[in-house]
């Protein structure tokens, strides 16, 4: 084969046409990762009435008089998670974890948005942990889900997003408690009454929302097209 006829097929090879990312569309985008923003604050205020899924086992562990095993409490569950993972879910790694990034931000300088309010001082507080978990966990969620939107994936994906949040979480908790001298028991109580508990909501609702999510990002993405 000579050098002409090589340098012919290059040639005719079909070239592949890389994205555009126009202004508009980029500026389409933005306002997108914002709202998600917008929702994330939205869900921190926002409590749905449920019942601990857990209370069985906290009812074996410390046990009342006269009360059954399989009684179960009120329980008021923050959506915050569900949302990131929504979004992630929606817009992508990067768009998720920017909206969070938005969310911190916003929290640590200018608006009390966080659960307990806001400022900088908030680092200090042993759930901070939990929010700054935020950030990693969508980042994983938006790349691990980007392509393969099966039952399976969506599932696995929930379920190690809410695990990266949680295990963070309970980290930063404990180094807080620690040079702030808190008790042991107080952390371990958060644990089992707290954080397991939500973090069983944090899955089923997690995966019901990336599964929207799956629907909508098509949408999404003709919409920053035009």
């Amino acid at each position: 084969m000579t050098e002409n006829n090589i340098i012919n097929q290059e040639q005719q090879k079909p070239t592949v046409k890389e994205p555009q990312y126009s202004p508009l569309r980029l500026i389409g985008i933005l306002t997108i990762t914002l709202f998600c923003t917008v929702l994330l604050i939205v869900a921190t205020f926002t409590r749905i009435h449920l019942f601990n899924c857990l209370q069985p086992i906290v009812n074996l562990i410390h046990p009342v008089e006269n009360q059954s095993w399989f009684s179960f409490k009120a329980y008021y569950y923050i959506p915050q998670i569900p949302v990131i993972l929504f979004t992630s879910s929606m817009l992508g790694g990067a768009c998720g974890m920017t909206a969070v990034f938005f969310y911190i931000i916003l929290g640590l300088v200018f608006l009390p948005v966080f659960g307990l309010g806001g400022g900088f001082d908030y680092i200090l507080l042993p759930s901070f942990g939990y929010i700054l978990a935020f950030l990693p966990a969508s980042l994983f969620a938006g790349l691990y889900v980007e392509r393969d939107y099966s039952v399976l994936k969506l599932m696995k994906t929930a379920f190690f997003a809410v695990l990266i949040i949680h295990v963070l979480g309970f980290f930063y908790m404990l180094l807080v408690s620690f040079i702030m001298h808190d008790k042991m028991p107080h952390i371990m109580d958060w644990l089992m009454f707290e954080s397991l508990t939500r973090a069983v909501y944090d899955f089923i609702f997690g995966f019901l929302l990336m599964w929207l999510g799956k629907f909508l990002k098509r949408f999404i993405w003709i919409l920053t097209s035009v």
